[in-house]
């Protein structure tokens, strides 16, 4: 109702944008794309619902425990990741902090040709929209910078910028990447670069995974550095420690249960 009172607020638009809401199964098909930017552990639910099924879907979730379910659902997907800074401030109301990219690629049931024309008609000089030949490699290196930014601003309360200007934040940051491009098989030195790349870019913004502790929410710490655990199968002490410590954050505040 806010929503479609009020449209979205975004302190760099001069007004509001309106905006129609409904419940995705209240929607008729007709539509070129679904966008769908749900957390990780709001995916089963979303999925067991009666979808339309006409069009594709473009998922943007972090981490990548959720393409076992997608393989599963039968709907035709893409999935991106987003490297733009932003910061939830109501229910309708967004401050853009750091200009960014989306990257999306082609993962099931549909042609790389399709892929490549949405990019092509998402993309402007303002909102720049990539298209990947493979999902995998994107999807891994913005998985290693969740996996280092996000557990330490949570569990320090700090921006992004902390990952580079707090010298004891910057070195379990490197020991995390470490770990996780060991896991992945990507160069540490790119990846790493990368990350300092990203907490520049978004250094005034708070991570998803400390707004998600502040207001009392389950994060998704087990979609991002617990994946990178499961999928490594060997000791990754600097992960273990980060994902037993959100664990018990959360478990604090009421919000896991063990």
């Amino acid at each position: 109702k806010t929503l479609e009172a009020e449209g979205i607020i975004c302190e760099q638009f001069t007004e509001p944008v309106p905006v129609y809401a409904h419940l995705v199964t209240q929607m008729s098909e007709g539509y070129d794309l679904w966008v769908v930017t749900i957390k990780q552990h709001a995916m089963d639910g979303f999925l067991e619902q009666d979808l339309p099924g006409d069009a594709p879907y473009l998922f943007l979730q972090n981490g990548m425990g959720h393409l076992e379910k997608l393989s599963q659902s039968g709907l035709k997907s893409c999935v991106g990741v987003i490297e733009h800074g932003a910061l939830a401030k109501g229910p309708n109301e967004v401050d853009h902090r750091g200009m960014g990219n989306i990257q999306i690629a082609v993962y099931k049931r549909m042609d790389p040709t399709h892929g490549q024309a949405l990019s092509k008609e998402l993309h402007t000089a303002h909102f720049p929209v990539f298209f990947k030949e493979q999902y995998e490699p994107m999807l891994k290196s913005k998985l290693i910078i969740n996996t280092v930014i996000n557990p330490l601003t949570a569990l320090f309360s700090q921006q992004n910028r902390s990952i580079l200007t707090n010298p004891s934040i910057n070195e379990l940051a490197r020991l995390l990447c470490e770990e996780a491009c060991s896991v992945l098989g990507l160069s540490f030195s790119e990846e790493w670069k990368r990350v300092k790349e990203i907490a520049e870019t978004t250094g005034k913004n708070h991570s998803s995974m400390l707004k998600d502790i502040t207001e009392n929410r389950l994060t998704e710490v087990d979609s991002i550095s617990g994946y990178i655990l499961d999928y490594g199968k060997k000791p990754l002490p600097y992960h273990h420690f980060v994902v037993h410590a959100i664990h018990a954050l959360e478990y604090e505040r009421g919000v896991r249960k063990r």
